[in-house]
């Protein structure tokens, strides 16, 4: 049995802007890097406390294969963009949030309607064109 595994001398964490970083460990034995990297992955996203759209009203639209007039997105590409939009809430659990646009240009998650212990971390993120 191995008793002298190699363990990390250098850890290093660059932040990448906003909520993102990149995290580099080295030197690892052969396949230990996988390993401890899955964990690690697996541990940061169940301990992870964010909030996300669950639900979608689109007014006019049946289902999600359809089109909407006057926008470039078909309404599964708008619901994708919608899953990047970053939400903190405050003192809440859930909440119902509206989004308007009038008049031409690209819809933002600044467009969304939010109440005042509710903050959009990313209010440029395009959702629609």
């Amino acid at each position: 049995m191995q008793t002298n595994l190699l363990k990390p001398k250098a850890i290093q964490v660059e932040p990448l802007g906003g909520n993102r970083a990149k995290v580099t460990l080295e030197p690892f034995e052969r396949g230990y890097g996988h390993t401890l990297g899955n964990a690690l992955r697996r541990v940061l996203l169940s301990s992870m406390v964010g909030f996300a759209p669950t639900e979608v009203t689109i007014a006019g639209v049946l289902h999600e294969y359809s089109a909407i007039d006057g926008v470039q997105e078909d309404v599964v590409h708008i619901m994708l963009n919608l899953k990047g939009v970053v939400f903190r809430l405050h003192n809440r659990d859930e909440v119902t949030l509206v989004l308007r646009k009038d008049g031409e240009g690209p819809v933002t998650a600044a467009d969304i309607q939010t109440p005042h212990d509710v903050e959009i971390i990313n209010p440029g993120h395009v959702i629609a064109h």
